[in-house]
């Protein structure tokens, strides 16, 4: 219903119901129930500031825009705009980002162990000032208390995943599967995306640049120290830590240091390193080239994407 009234596709509500009475869902259900449910949807937006009424005429607010362009469920704007109107006064952690983001209905969550209920409860105290979001009394509402601790569960694996834990031992801490692991880093990268367009919008500048270099950690799995390195095609987190480790630090570090010596630099064969040396406009002569021997069997199996 946002995304018909953000493009002007229907301009009132007889039209909104036109609309949706020529899908599916009027198929399904009852006509008397369309209506109610129709009436409490367009509530919700005018009661969100997503859009307005005038005259008899519903149109988007800006806000309401931007939500319908991001693709992402009006509930989770709504909890991402509360929650960044209340970070002008709050320091944030990734912490407090990462559980916003899996706060939302967008994304997916961890099912929880019986092994994972006192270690989740004792990182919810430790952790209870960098949360964004309520956090719910585990007394007056156990129900929610344990979906809340799903979603601090799912952060704590996106959080792993930012400090360079590896894909083994996150399978084995989580109990997911690599297909997991990606699914969620792919929705955290997108509603991530939309918290930094939303902070955008309401000029929470303070923010946003925390959370485009947060959405960049989550996209590579990297801590902040790495960010430059993985931007080089062919450099994923396992490459970018051996050459930070081995002492090159920035793209300046890898136009000065010798074909050779990057060469012999773990997970780094002769290919990966002349793409290295091509993207960031190092030179090297022809006969330093001739001198590199061929690949053996093990370096030309190094040579997939890390």
């Amino acid at each position: 219903i946002l995304s018909v009234i953000a493009t002007e596709f229907a301009k009132d509500e007889k039209g909104i119901f036109d609309f949706i009475n020529g899908t599916f869902y009027a198929y399904q259900y009852d006509p008397r129930n369309i209506v109610n449910v129709v009436n409490n949807v367009i509530a919700f937006l005018i009661a969100e500031n997503m859009i307005f009424n005038k005259d008899g005429q519903l149109m988007a607010t800006k806000f309401g825009k931007r939500v319908s362009e991001l693709y992402i469920d009006p509930i989770s704007a709504v909890i991402i705009r509360d929650a960044i109107v209340k970070v002008k006064n709050v320091d944030v952690t990734p912490l407090s980002l990462l559980h916003l983001v899996c706060h939302t209905p967008d994304m997916p969550k961890l099912y929880l162990r019986r092994k994972d209920y006192r270690e989740i409860d004792l990182f919810i105290d430790e952790h209870y000032e960098e949360l964004l979001s309520n956090v719910p009394d585990p007394e007056e509402d156990p129900y929610e208390y344990e979906f809340f601790m799903a979603e601090v569960k799912t952060a704590k694996l996106i959080l792993d995943w930012i400090e360079e834990v590896s894909e083994d031992n996150l399978i084995k801490k989580y109990d997911v599967g690599s297909g997991d692991i990606l699914r969620i880093m792919e929705n955290a990268e997108w509603i991530l995306h939309a918290t930094y367009e939303l902070c955008r919008l309401f000029k929470v500048i303070k923010v946003a640049p925390f959370i485009w270099k947060l959405l960049k950690r989550v996209k590579n799995g990297v801590k902040e120290e790495l960010l430059e390195l993985v931007e080089l095609e062919g450099i994923g987190r396992v490459r970018a830590r051996m050459l930070y480790n081995s002492g090159i630090r920035r793209i300046e570090d890898l136009k000065k240091i010798k074909i050779q010596k990057l060469i012999s630099i773990p997970f780094i064969g002769k290919e990966i390193a002349r793409k290295i040396k091509e993207q960031v406009g190092g030179t090297f002569t022809l006969e330093e080239w001739e001198k590199i021997k061929s690949p053996s069997k093990e370096e030309q199996k190094s040579l997939s994407d890390f």
